[in-house]
């Protein structure tokens, strides 16, 4: 498998210095992470993550020359005046829940020159530490890559895959983001 000659250059969470850990996670409400939670952050940085990457965007439409095919469903989510409201947080990672992936499904988080692997789980309940300091996107996906959910600097997420996306939008109303009824991750 493509991934599988990086995984020894990956640091646990519990390694990083602080330094390294603000370069792909803001969020000092959530620190200390719970060790459970930090036992599922690996980080690769440097000249292994930016191989990686190249690696890792390899077919994928979009983002590969070699990608010969498009994904057929997209779904996104704006996230203007998301950002520090914690009920808009919790809407948000609600439409992540319903991206239909488990929550133990391991998951690359793509950067400009990190990469973090965790599982679905870690990025619904921190995507908005993780996604605080995109440069230009974070990209998450895993090694099937049949789908690819994009955090994008405009205040934009999209999750892009093969299959249908259940529940594809939440819809803006005067109050706000309007949350599809599921089961909350807790904080």
């Amino acid at each position: 498998m493509w991934n599988t000659e990086y995984e020894k250059h990956f640091e646990p969470w519990s390694l990083l210095s602080e330094k390294q850990r603000e370069e792909f996670f803001v969020g000092d409400d959530y620190l200390p992470l719970p060790a459970s939670h930090a036992d599922h952050i690996r980080v690769l940085q440097g000249a292994k993550a930016r191989e990686f990457i190249k690696r890792a965007l390899i077919g994928v439409p979009g983002y590969s020359s070699s990608g010969t095919s498009r994904f057929s469903s997209e779904a996104s989510v704006l996230l203007s005046e998301v950002w520090n409201d914690p009920k808009r947080i919790q809407q948000v990672r609600d439409w992540l829940h319903h991206r239909g992936l488990s929550y133990s499904n391991p998951v690359y988080l793509l950067y400009d020159d990190v990469v973090v692997a965790t599982d679905w789980k870690i990025v619904v309940k921190y995507w908005d530490a993780l996604a605080w300091s995109v440069g230009i996107e974070m990209l998450a996906l895993d090694t099937s890559k049949s789908w690819l959910c994009c955090f994008h600097h405009e205040d934009v997420i999209t999750f892009s895959s093969y299959e249908r996306v259940p529940n594809p939008s939440i819809e803006l109303t005067s109050n706000g983001l309007r949350p599809p009824a599921v089961a909350h991750v807790k904080r």
